[in-house]
């Protein structure tokens, strides 16, 4: 193993310096790995590894979107450091869930998109996700219900209904990724829409809305009144469209 020279320990010890005064936006993206690395790789030089780890996945994140198998194959890559890369997203959807869950008010769907949208951030396969929101648009749960392939995801009625009620509130938003694709719902969507609008209603739930996410782009049924609604008092299905 490489130990750490003189000469590198102060590069570190600079880095540290100006992280610690500035931030990690601050360093460039090749020096931010390196300076990541540095939590497995207590006395090594992680420069090179970085920027190997940059060329082989291309950036930042796709280092971190890696999976542990992959990372494993690179020269300098251990099973501590192929962990903890590959944790770092999960890390930071947990710490966002757990910052904004009951804290935040969502009041524009701008708001909850850019929310939804790092709950997805490195997802290869579609996968969907129920929110639960209080009276005053207040996150109280998320429930991911099933993953999917690279373009399709399948919904059981019975996980959404068992997800909105374990959230104990009355009003949910319904989400999904088309990570390959584009944010336009398929016939299935909306057909899978009204159907979990249909049993939701039975059980006093209002779906709020169905959101569909890209990497950089969200559909949103409510705003394209694509969005039925379930009547509580008739029991009948309202279709805008």
């Amino acid at each position: 193993m490489a130990k750490e020279s003189s000469q590198h320990k102060g590069h570190r010890q600079r880095m540290r310096a100006r992280v610690e005064q500035h931030g990690l936006e601050s360093l460039e993206p090749h020096e931010a790995l390196e300076y990541v690395l540095y939590i497995t790789n207590t006395r090594k030089d992680t420069n090179g590894l970085a920027h190997v780890l940059m060329d082989r996945f291309g950036d930042f994140a796709g280092v971190l979107d890696a999976s542990e198998e992959d990372l494993l194959t690179v020269e300098g890559v251990g099973p501590s450091t192929a962990r903890m890369l590959h944790l770092l997203p999960q890390v930071g959807r947990y710490y966002t869930q757990c910052a904004v869950n009951g804290k935040k008010c969502m009041k524009t769907t701008d708001q909850l998109v850019e929310y939804l949208m790092a709950q997805f951030a490195g997802t290869v396969q579609e996968r969907a996700l129920l929110t639960a929101l209080d009276g005053r648009s207040r996150i109280k749960g998320l429930f991911w219900l099933r993953d999917g392939t690279s373009d399709r995801v399948s919904l059981e009625i019975k996980d959404v209904v068992a997800a909105a009620l374990k959230g104990g509130t009355d009003s949910v938003v319904l989400c999904h990724n088309h990570p390959n694709g584009v944010a336009l719902p398929s016939r299935e969507d909306l057909i899978a829409t009204e159907n979990i609008v249909r049993a939701l209603g039975l059980v006093k739930v209002h779906l709020r809305d169905h959101i569909i996410l890209t990497e950089s782009e969200y559909f949103s049924m409510r705003e394209a009144n694509r969005l039925p609604f379930y009547d509580f008092q008739t029991g009948e299905m309202l279709r805008p469209y």
